[in-house]
């Protein structure tokens, strides 16, 4: 859909107001409430029936009030999945790559304070080699369109993977939000795990 540089401009400041209501609702969990609700999240997560094999799954470290992942990371490490964790590129804008590792204390913290593996060449995950990608978002529609912070890092990611990855953005009940204008460069996701839901959008299994 082409926008002229005023609907365009509507459609950013509309963004970024979603964007702030969620973060505020986010914000105004508490700790247990967090931890309650990524628990119930984690429980159809672990249940999937795509994930009942072992898989090479990219995942990512939660923050700022986010369904809690790091419980669910380890729940799938054990379970003998290959995880890997992003890793922001300090230089070109928009872009991560993906590495796995061994223990969550070998993890050090960005320029975000968001936690990250070591850069060891032997532990790289190609896109092509994911099979399942968790993915954040701060809001989502029944269609499964997502809106992210705004710094491209998943839609360029989305691009790269395999027909056959799929897709699973975690999220709370309030951020289902079925205004969401897609725009040419979002990338739908495949499903949508919610402590109350279990959207599929698109089935791949």
């Amino acid at each position: 859909m082409r926008y002229s540089k005023t609907a365009k401009e509507i459609e950013k400041a509309r963004r970024r107001a979603l964007r702030q209501e969620m973060r505020d609702k986010r914000h105004s969990l508490t700790p247990d409430e967090v931890q309650r609700l990524s628990q119930a999240v984690h429980a159809t997560l672990l249940a999937h029936p795509y994930l009942q094999a072992e898989r090479t799954i990219a995942s990512y470290m939660s923050f700022a009030g986010e369904i809690g992942t790091q419980s669910i990371n380890q729940a799938l490490k054990e379970r003998g999945h290959e995880l890997c964790l992003p890793v922001i590129s300090e230089t070109e804008k928009g872009l991560m790559d993906f590495f796995t590792y061994d223990q969550e204390e070998d993890l050090i913290a960005n320029r975000y304070q968001i936690l990250e593996p070591q850069v060891i060449e032997a532990n790289y995950v190609a896109p092509e080699e994911m099979e399942v990608v968790l993915v954040p978002l701060v809001a989502f529609s029944l269609k499964g369109d997502r809106i992210g912070m705004g710094g491209g890092y998943y839609d360029r990611l989305l691009k790269k993977i395999s027909l056959n990855c799929l897709t699973i953005g975690l999220a709370y009940d309030f951020q289902c939000c079925n205004d969401i204008n897609s725009q040419s460069w979002d990338m739908p996701l495949d499903e949508v795990i919610t402590p109350t839901q279990h959207h599929v959008f698109t089935k791949k299994y």
